[in-house]
């Protein structure tokens, strides 16, 4: 990838999108644009100076709460496309990112919008951005949306019904820097759960996904399936603690 553009209201690159992201219908995968997105939030927050690595001294980690991604047209092999991200600034415990994958006319192929906390490494505890004074900025870097509502809390009734489907281990290659699982992972996870009928034929055209628990190495996670009308729930569970869910609808 090459940055093309990093302006202060908004980072872009141009991106020629690598084999290993498609499916077998040659379109790209859904885990993998969560994939382009995790390597947007890096650079996105580096460039305003509050990444990771330059919040070690506060010992502090961004960590993904939740997501929601629209794919208005899945790009195929073999295309290129225009990454960009910005921040939308602070509400509430957490930090507003939105990200845009463009086609070579400009046209928006993907919108998503996502929730990040700030979690203390040692604790494991949330802390607010606001906390560590000017060390992460909390006003909007730009008040453009790809999505305008953040990414919803998904909240089952207590009689949604949901059949277990599938088990999960988390082994190596789940893992990320931080010592859980990779957010991108859980959406491998899910779509994996489903019905054969629905990923290897249909296009996903919306995904919502609350990360609500950390799955560590060598947790077995319990996957469940439902509907909810057009809606396909997929939760994961380590014991009684709900680890994921999300809602993913196809075309």
């Amino acid at each position: 990838m090459s940055y093309i553009c990093n302006m202060e209201n908004k980072l872009s690159y141009k991106l020629d999108i690598p084999c290993y992201m498609f499916d077998n219908r040659s379109l790209l995968r859904a885990s993998s644009f969560m994939d382009i997105a995790q390597e947007l939030a890096v650079q996105g927050s580096f460039q305003l100076g509050f990444a990771d690595r330059q919040l070690a001294p506060y010992n502090v980690v961004w960590i993904l709460a939740r997501m929601h991604v629209r794919f208005n047209s899945i790009p195929p092999m073999y295309s290129s496309a225009t990454a960009e991200t910005w921040s939308r600034g602070q509400v509430g415990l957490c930090h507003i990112r939105d990200y845009r994958l463009l086609g070579d006319n400009g046209e928006s192929l993907i919108d998503g919008t996502s929730s990040w906390v700030l979690m203390e490494k040692t604790k494991r505890a949330i802390v607010r951005p606001n906390s560590l004074g000017e060390a992460v900025d909390c006003n909007p870097q730009n008040t453009e949306f790809a999505i305008e509502e953040p990414a919803e809390r998904i909240l089952l009734p207590k009689d949604f019904p949901l059949e277990a489907v599938s088990e999960h281990r988390v082994i190596y290659s789940d893992l990320d820097c931080n010592g859980h699982t990779n957010n991108a992972k859980y959406t491998v996870w899910a779509m994996d759960s489903l019905p054969a009928d629905l990923t290897l034929k249909r296009n996903i055209k919306e995904i919502t996904i609350n990360f609500n628990r950390e799955a560590l190495f060598g947790e077995t996670v319990t996957l469940y399936h439902g509907l909810d009308g057009d809606s396909h729930i997929v939760e994961g569970r380590a014991g009684d603690a709900q680890i994921f869910v999300s809602k993913l609808i196809f075309d």
